[in-house]
């Protein structure tokens, strides 16, 4: 063989190792291209200061100075943000007889739109400490997490919403007379004693046309939250449960929101389902192994155990989801 003849060899033996190294360094994973995931923009700071502009006014008990504070500021901050807004003033008996002044407040973002998403959350805050020691049983509940975070997340929506022009149909309704539910220390076995908001609404409703999906949002500050299937979820709004949880997946928040069954809670959801018929899921943090968060009905459901990252999290997963 000339000399010729091994270079020409050589070369193409060069050129070959060369072809197949660079095919198969572009097909390992460190070097392909990962997609960006975008994540809506969503002000954990502004969510916090809506938990504690709550708080700040002291438990929203009704019957209460600080519940009537409470529910002209939150008309005036949906207003602020452009949105328009319908009080549904009610009253109700409690468990023990007592009459609750109630307020249903509820805002609405393109009202014109005759397709809409509903979102949820309670106001009001409990008047005893049941799940607490004996001591604190007559004390009220801060309801930072329980209240006043699903209430302040919604509130960072409209503003984002406001903030963005997004021309989507959207009612945000927060629900009063929620937690004045029968204590856990009183004998008896008292029927339809929570909810006492939405059991007015769903008797009573606002709406012209039903609104096609709707959203609760129920303890959504806490730490290393667990947000489940709940079987009424998964009974009335199975379509709904799994958009929102794919959303949340793609977002990367895979360990909070579990695509498991975490047990049953009756919640605003369940009137809105059975006689309102909205289906309508409930991100709650719950799990039938360890229940409700810590701070649930105790004196310790204070703004300094609210963790800014579930709320920035929850909010944009909402977000993701209306928009989508």
């Amino acid at each position: 063989m000339n000399k010729s003849s091994i270079l020409f060899i050589f070369v193409f033996f060069i050129f070959s190792c060369s072809s197949k190294t660079t095919e198969s360094n572009e097909n390992r994973p460190s070097s392909i291209k990962k997609q960006e995931v975008f994540h809506p923009s969503f002000s954990s700071d502004s969510a916090f200061f809506y938990v504690q502009q709550q708080c700040d006014f002291g438990p929203r008990v009704p019957n209460t100075h600080a519940h009537e504070q409470c529910a002209d500021y939150l008309t005036s901050k949906l207003k602020s943000f452009g949105w328009s807004v319908i009080t549904q003033k009610f009253s109700s008996k409690a468990y023990d007889g007592t009459i609750l002044n109630g307020s249903n407040i509820i805002g609405q973002w393109h009202p014109e739109i005759e397709r809409r998403i509903v979102l949820f959350a309670h106001w009001d805050s409990r008047h005893v400490c049941d799940n607490d020691t004996k001591e604190n049983w007559n004390k009220p509940v801060m309801g930072a997490n329980d209240g006043a975070s699903g209430v302040a997340v919604l509130l960072e929506v409209a503003r984002q919403l406001q903030l963005n022009m997004d021309s989507v149909g959207i009612d945000i309704v927060f629900l009063d007379l929620e937690d004045y539910g029968q204590p856990s220390f009183v004998s008896g076995d008292l029927k339809d004693t929570w909810c006492l908001g939405t059991q007015y609404l769903v008797n009573n409703p606002y709406y012209k046309a039903r609104p096609q999906k709707g959203i609760l949002l129920d303890m959504v500050g806490a730490s290393s939250p667990y947000f489940g299937f709940d079987q009424i979820s998964l009974q009335f709004a199975e379509p709904i449960l799994q958009e929102v949880w794919s959303s949340a997946h793609r977002l990367g928040y895979n360990s909070f929101f579990v695509s498991q069954i975490s047990g049953s809670v009756l919640d605003d959801h369940y009137y809105l389902n059975t006689i309102a018929h909205i289906p309508t899921i409930d991100i709650i943090d719950f799990n039938h192994s360890r229940g409700f968060p810590t701070t649930w009905h105790t004196v310790n459901d204070v703004p300094d155990n609210i963790d800014k990252s579930t709320l920035k999290m929850v909010g944009e997963v909402l977000l993701s989801y209306v928009r989508k």
